[in-house]
């Protein structure tokens, strides 16, 4: 169904950079979705002047309407272009599909990051590549060689994101294992139907392209784990990508999750993830920078503590509370 559009402050302009998990996301709800816009790959003298100057933060996916404002953050972003763009609809209108997807979205955003970083920054072949595409297309214009800037950058997402935080010898055969378990699990999904949720891509399918796509189906050694282990993952991976509104005209056939392939999802995300946001909003509440928490029988120890999460889990909380008492029995049946 074409879309209304919004001549003032269309076309849209999407920062964003080639190798970045939520770049990747927030371009393929752009383009699945057929709203207009211009793509814009940045490096440090736009993040520096640009950027960070109108979200003062240096992060991408960022969007600038035509009539100067700034949308930062996927969830968000896509929550207000879902309110702009209404057809077809990524978020379900079924409550609790709603609920449910928002809630994998957000333990996609918020949690599988940790395992993605580890795959691209851990295995030699990959972080040695990771490093040299990071110098020429990032860092030109840093003010040192190529090859020192994408080392210097690689070593610093090494000590921010992996020993940084939670990475150790005892946790690090779970977050490598935790890529594998997804690829099973998506697997297991796409056997029965093109998109992880029915017939169109939804939000799940957005929220999981993320760590799927410029992480696991590019960098050299995790693509090669996806092409062998799950082809069917590979093959999601550019439907997702390829995706457009107009071609899949028809009405959505929804699936629900009650698909035996969302079992690992929503086991993870009870028994892991949750338990981590509340740990998370708690030590905020208390001053905490940092945190230790419990999951798949070890401990990641010393996690940085970040407000993001305790706003996660406010309108996840939110949107929890806004479901009807059959609804909310539904879902509590489910996590069950």
């Amino acid at each position: 169904m074409p879309q209304s559009r919004h001549p003032d402050w269309e076309p849209i302009t999407a920062y964003v950079a080639d190798m970045s998990y939520f770049s990747g996301k927030m371009e393929a709800y752009l383009r699945y979705k057929e709203i207009p816009f211009e793509r814009r790959v940045v490096d440090m003298n736009v993040m520096r002047d640009e950027i960070l100057q109108a979200t003062g933060l240096m992060k991408v996916p960022v969007l600038r309407l035509a009539d100067g404002r700034w949308l930062k953050d996927t969830t968000p972003m896509i929550e207000w272009l879902e309110s702009q763009y209404p057809e077809p609809p990524v978020i379900p209108k079924d409550p609790v599909l709603r609920f449910l997807s928002k809630l994998v979205e957000d333990y996609a955003d918020e949690w599988c990051w940790r395992a993605a970083l580890y795959w691209r920054w851990q295995p030699q072949e990959s972080r040695k590549l990771l490093m040299r595409r990071i110098g020429h297309e990032v860092l030109d214009d840093f003010p040192a060689p190529n090859w020192l800037a994408g080392w210097y950058y690689g070593r610093r997402q090494m000590a921010t994101y992996l020993s940084g935080d939670g990475l150790s010898a005892e946790t690090e055969p779970h977050i490598r294992q935790h890529y594998l378990d997804l690829l099973d699990a998506m697997a297991a999904l796409l056997e029965d139907q093109p998109y992880l949720l029915g017939s169109h891509p939804t939000l799940v399918d957005i929220g999981l392209f993320g760590p799927m796509f410029r992480h696991y189906a590019q960098d050299p050694t995790p693509s090669r784990v996806m092409e062998e282990r799950a082809p069917a993952v590979y093959a999601w991976v550019g439907r997702v990508w390829n995706a457009r509104a107009h071609r899949l005209g028809r009405e959505p056939i929804p699936s629900d999750f009650s698909h035996p392939g969302w079992e690992y999802f929503l086991q993870d995300i009870t028994q892991s993830y949750w338990p981590f946001l509340l740990r998370n909003a708690r030590a905020w509440a208390a001053g905490k920078p940092r945190v230790d928490h419990d999951a798949h029988g070890v401990t990641y120890k010393k996690l940085k503590v970040v407000r993001y999460r305790v706003y996660c889990l406010e309108v996840l909380q939110n949107e929890y509370r806004s479901l009807s008492e059959p609804n909310r029995r539904t879902v509590d049946e489910l996590l069950r």
